[in-house]
């Protein structure tokens, strides 16, 4: 979204979009799990903006303030995720710039949709990969659990 809440697309095409058109075009509601990871890298992001002396202390706390009621309203399921908001970047963009106004534009200073885009992508990568190497690790020691006391079993069953 930009500061006339269009959509990246609705700033080339002239005529109205129809509903059609904007439900392919969206990933809403695929890429809204990675809400958490795109509200991170924003925040990390604003927080270099600020330490760059491109932005000042005062807009980078108003940005992480929207940011973190953000996360707090999609966490209590009181967020509404619409398909014409076309991704979860654009979602949160639109409900910046709602809260807080026309610093929200900060979020994309010396930062392009694709950088954004990809770092939530890793971001999340890494975090799934974690989340399934846990998952792994405990199959593995039930496997184990089940394998050695099946292994005692037998022991005791042929001692007898």
């Amino acid at each position: 979204m930009n500061k006339k809440n269009k959509s990246v697309w609705g700033t080339r095409i002239k005529g109205k979009t129809s509903n059609t058109f904007q439900k392919v075009s969206s990933s809403i509601e695929v890429d809204k799990r990675l809400f958490k990871e795109d509200i991170i890298a924003s925040i990390a992001h604003v927080e270099m903006l600020n330490r760059q002396k491109i932005i000042n202390f005062k807009i980078k706390n108003k940005i992480i303030w929207g940011l973190k009621k953000i996360q707090n309203q999609i966490i209590k399921k009181k967020y509404h995720f619409d398909f014409k908001d076309e991704d979860i970047h654009m979602s949160i963009e639109k409900s910046l710039f709602e809260l807080i106004g026309d610093d929200a534009g900060f979020i994309h200073t010396a930062r392009s949709r694709n950088d954004q885009v990809l770092v939530d992508f890793k971001l999340w990568m890494i975090n799934s990969n974690k989340k399934l190497i846990d998952l792994l690790d405990q199959t593995i020691k039930n496997i184990l659990k089940i394998e050695f006391t099946n292994f005692q079993d037998f022991q005791k069953q042929a001692w007898r």
